[in-house]
């Protein structure tokens, strides 16, 4: 590699090469972060389900005899006492009740126009149209490109809200409010029993505030309600008890973390459970990591073509690679690099695995090095020129 022209181009570059090493540096940082928060979360969960022991809770009371342990508990939901809505003539026996709020509101759409006729510098036209429909939040029409006749409230009168029971039982362990908000399997209520108040209307299962449920003016509400965790539904929850309550567990080894619980619908062992919960996690994981992947692969392309031009200029690089796109090179510099920096926290944590995606890592550069080719390890590189994209 010629040494004095990087120094050259980096001078006649600077600006945009700092800009794109800036932002290498920000995906290497989040890539870092993201491996070592799935660490974290693995040991959490390794902690607590190897402290964790199963407790018979419908025989007997004996939350004094586990206080302080870590327990695996399996049985039906007690509500004690139930959520309502009296407004609404609503009451369930569940863990949760929510309740979503939409106003009728003005919508914008614009659809955009090709016009090859026109002045260049009028190539496409925007075509605006407004329609009514319900939305969750406010929609501010002060924003619009026609203002008149589409004024929108400026706020919500009420908002969405979630209703948590304040005494939820399994057996005879009461649910501390970390593990009850792990309850998410809703259902939709439609309900036929309307409201004693003569300005709330129902109609298909929709609560409306307005003058008329068939028939909507701009800023009515609709209202619809559901819920989770129903009264003797089956879950397996595992955590801390504090005073006959199921709570969080804090981990030893990383005492400033968020506390750890589990809760799952249904009947499920110890190992069933961990390795649920590995399955989620990982698949949470492999999001980040094909998101950073796409951030690495951008910021590669930030930089400028002469770059790729000067690292194709090492001696260990196979003619194969020379004769590449820049679309392709970067493609395969991006996915070595997004694996190598993946196997960094893995390598302290688990060397074995650590090393497996290292390996990942390197495969792509062998290919395309000659360090396993003597053939085109004697070839001297062609010299420095600007980038010709020759197809793949």
């Amino acid at each position: 590699m010629d040494w004095s022209a990087v120094r050259n181009h980096f001078m006649q570059t600077w600006l945009t090469t700092i800009l794109s090493l800036i932002l290498f540096t920000g995906v290497t940082y989040f890539l870092l972060w993201a491996e070592s928060q799935t660490i974290q979360s693995n040991m959490m969960l390794e902690e607590l389900v190897s402290a964790a022991e199963g407790v018979d809770v419908h025989t007997g009371d004996e939350a004094a005899k586990y206080e302080g342990r870590v327990a695996h508990i399996i049985g039906p939901l007690r509500i004690m006492e139930p959520i309502s809505e009296p407004d609404y003539n609503i009451q369930v026996q569940a863990v949760k009740l929510r309740k979503r709020v939409q106003m009728y509101q003005w919508i914008e759409e614009t659809t955009e126009q090709d016009n090859f006729l026109s002045e260049p510098a009028e190539e496409s036209q925007k075509t605006y149209w407004y329609h009514k429909d319900w939305r969750d939040v406010v929609v501010d029409s002060s924003l619009f490109y026609i203002r008149p006749g589409h004024q929108n409230p400026p706020s919500m009168p009420m908002f969405s809200e979630t209703h948590i029971a304040e005494s939820v039982k399994i057996g005879w362990l009461y649910l501390g409010v970390e593990i009850k908000r792990k309850v998410n399997d809703y259902y939709e209520i439609w309900s036929d029993s309307r409201p004693e108040r003569s300005d709330i209307k129902l109609h298909s299962g929709f609560y409306y505030h307005g003058d008329s449920a068939l028939e909507h003016e701009i800023g009515d509400l609709r209202i619809h309600f559901s819920y989770a965790g129903r009264e003797d539904d089956i879950y397996t929850a595992v955590g801390v008890v504090e005073s006959g309550v199921l709570q969080a567990y804090s981990p030893t080894r990383f005492p400033a973390a968020d506390p750890i619980c589990l809760l799952r619908k249904g009947s499920y062992s110890l190992k069933q459970l961990h390795d649920i919960e590995r399955r989620d996690a990982n698949l949470h994981t492999w999001k980040y990591r094909l998101l950073g992947f796409v951030q690495v692969f951008a910021s590669a392309m930030t930089l400028h073509p002469d770059w790729v031009t000067l690292f194709l200029q090492c001696q260990w690089i196979s003619s194969n690679l020379r004769r590449c796109t820049r679309f392709w090179v970067n493609l395969v510099l991006s996915f070595s690099y997004t694996l190598f920096i993946i196997a960094i926290p893995w390598l302290v944590h688990k060397p074995t695995f650590g090393a497996m995606v290292l390996g990942g890592a390197m495969v792509p550069l062998l290919h395309y090095s000659t360090l396993l080719t003597r053939r085109d390890a004697n070839q001297d590189p062609p010299p420095y020129n600007r980038w010709n994209n020759n197809p793949h």
